[in-house]
């Protein structure tokens, strides 16, 4: 009805001879457009509280099934999620991975976690239905969850708060020590290394990764403020070493101009691609996020029930420490700190 009237009135307004009052019909077109945009607006809202109703539901049946169904699970938790021996166990990991240089310094751990821990990791993936989904080729998870099953909860959270955090952490930053030196030389000046060592380092951006067919991640380096990448593949039995991460070197490579997530390649710089990790069960790949670049790609060709799982995160300073130490660099080295459209405004 509104639509039709708008319609009328547009056609008198193209036909404004013999029409006085062409103003009032302006105004009002522009009103009944409005009023149009806004129905239209409360009809998407009111499909988007169905769907997210559906889905929280949905939810709600498979967190009642599965609780019921991984009772025993959870109830050997406090067994199975012993703290001290699960330490040691990645710490021994952690110290005895090779530092790879080509193309940047990385390492792949292989068996990070004990065996048992790692079985147990892959039993509590939750249901897809749990992670987010705006962009299914692509889709998160991160913790603590809002709502889930109780066995992916405690034990995806132990994980993210406890072994990256508490463990994985302070770990991969004494592995790569001598790398972080150069690193921080490079992004805020000799001069400042020291200031840099002593930043309290954090775990940041935790989140478990479900990836599907047509999924493309071109080459870049992570966000600056990133210090170091730790990636655990959380293969399944039966799942294929493919489409693990590409690894990339850089051609005339420098360091970005801005802090945030750089592609080289839409820099003009050339990226040679000299690797791909395996996809390999309880193996954890953790790269200096200084040069080169990684992606990874699933073809859209790829059998149609491929699914990968992953687990990310980045060690990084202390954001309140980090943005005083870039306030006290000198402004050449801070203006490598800005955001991407702001070096572009300064650089043009």
């Amino acid at each position: 009805m509104i639509a039709a009237q708008a319609r009328g009135l547009l056609y008198r307004l193209v036909h404004p001879e013999g029409d006085p009052e062409i103003k009032l019909l302006r105004r009002d077109v522009r009103r009944l457009l409005r009023r149009v945009e806004e129905i239209e607006a409360a009809r998407r809202d009111d499909a988007e509280r169905l769907r997210r109703a559906d889905r929280n539901s949905a939810q709600l049946r498979l967190t009642t099934l599965l609780n019921q169904r991984q009772r025993e699970d959870v109830e050997r938790l406090p067994a199975l999620l012993d703290e001290p021996r699960i330490a040691a166990h990645v710490r021994c990991a952690i110290s005895s991975a090779p530092m790879l240089t080509d193309p940047y310094e990385h390492i792949l751990i292989e068996r990070l976690l004990p065996d048992d821990v790692y079985e147990l990791l892959i039993r509590a993936i939750p249901p897809a239905e749990f992670f987010d989904d705006r962009d299914l080729t692509k889709q998160n998870l991160v913790f603590p969850m809002e709502l889930g099953p109780t066995l992916s909860s405690r034990v995806w959270t132990f994980m993210d708060d406890v072994v990256a955090r508490q463990i994985i952490r302070p770990a991969v930053m004494e592995k790569f020590h001598a790398p972080l030196q150069h690193h921080f030389a490079t992004v805020f000046g000799d001069a400042f290394v020291a200031q840099a060592n002593a930043l309290p380092q954090s775990m940041h951006g935790g989140r478990l990764m479900l990836r599907r067919p047509g999924y493309h991640l071109s080459p870049h380096r992570d966000p600056k403020r990133a210090m170091l990448t730790c990636l655990l593949y959380v293969a399944r039995p039966g799942d294929s070493e493919a489409h693990g991460t590409q690894l990339f070197r850089v051609h005339d490579d420098v360091e970005a101009s801005y802090k945030t997530t750089y592609y080289p390649a839409e820099e003009g710089r050339r990226c040679e691609l000299v690797k791909l990790v395996p996809f390999r069960p309880n193996t954890m790949l953790v790269s200096l996020n200084s040069r080169g670049a990684h992606g990874a790609t699933i073809p859209p060709d790829a059998p149609a029930q491929l699914e990968r799982y992953t687990y990310q995160f980045y060690v990084a300073p202390d954001n309140r420490a980090l943005g005083t130490l870039i306030k006290s660099l000198p402004p050449a080295q801070r203006a490598m700190w800005n955001d991407k459209a702001q070096a572009t405004a300064e650089w043009a």
